[in-house]
């Protein structure tokens, strides 16, 4: 009996070593930022201590420390992007990276690994190249303007339009004059004008539009990587269930939403 005892009790406890490495397994130990350097990277992108980087392009992040080091110096000698996918609190998202972060890793807990595994898990992920980076600046009102980084067509052959898109009314008013002017002159000032502009408008993008959100008081708050701008301003409402959009995909924040202290500090 005695003996029987001991093999079940030493049956049961492999079975329990057994089931704890599976899970071990099953779930890596995610790398954590522990601290970005003054000017990096990692701070461009808008990444904060304690974000956890779950994935790459897709695919859980089982890299350690130097192989994460190194992943990210390939990346930016050989100008490839890295789709990163980062925990915050219980937000998840995505973010383009153009090489190293400039930051400083530790190893987050089993307990934070596991949670961060959870929700990646529910985190639908599509193909790579169809993902674009957006950049959100937000004011003191939490009024959010929302821009893909990606190269616009339209800026190049009708800047007047694309500022009107954007609702860039100086720059908007500007280009106009210039353009009317240019015109009254000479046809040829017309057509010498029309060309600095489209040459102009494709080498500046989106910078122009940062640079005049800076002007209207918004600033850099949030990038994200998505497929659509409706992706984009979900994951800012999901952060900060209060921010506000013009021609909004999500609808209007809810006056009387009650945010979740994870929620608080990720806003």
């Amino acid at each position: 009996m005695v003996a029987e005892f001991d093999q079940d009790h030493a049956a049961g406890s492999e079975a329990e070593i057994a089931e704890a490495a599976n899970q071990s397994t099953a779930t890596p130990q995610f790398i954590k930022i522990k601290s970005l350097l003054r000017v990096s990277h990692g701070r461009d992108l808008r990444l904060r201590d304690g974000d956890i980087i779950i994935a790459i392009d897709g695919e859980l992040n089982t890299n350690d420390i130097d192989a994460f080091r190194a992943l990210g110096a390939k990346a930016e000698l050989l100008e490839e992007k890295l789709l990163l996918t980062i925990c915050r609190g219980v937000v998840v998202y995505d973010v383009f990276a153009e090489g190293r972060l400039g930051a400083d890793y530790e190893y987050a807990d089993a307990e934070a690994s596991s949670a961060a595994a959870a929700l990646f898990a529910k985190h639908h992920m599509g193909p790579k190249d169809h993902y674009q980076n957006y950049e959100a600046l937000r004011d003191i009102h939490r009024h959010v303007v929302l821009y893909d980084t990606g190269y616009s067509a339209i800026a190049t052959i009708a800047p007047p339009v694309w500022l009107l898109q954007h609702r860039a009314w100086e720059p908007m008013a500007a280009v106009a004059a210039a353009y009317a002017t240019s015109y009254v002159v000479h046809w040829g000032v017309f057509a010498a004008t029309a060309l600095l502009m489209a040459i102009y408008f494709h080498r500046i993008q989106f910078r122009l539009i940062r640079n005049y959100s800076l002007f209207t008081e918004h600033y850099f708050w949030h990038v994200c990587a998505a497929r659509t701008a409706a992706e984009a301003q979900l994951v800012c409402r999901q952060i900060d269930p209060k921010c506000e959009f013009d021609f909004s995909y999500v609808g209007p924040p809810e006056l009387d939403s009650a945010k979740t202290s994870s929620q608080e500090q990720a806003a």
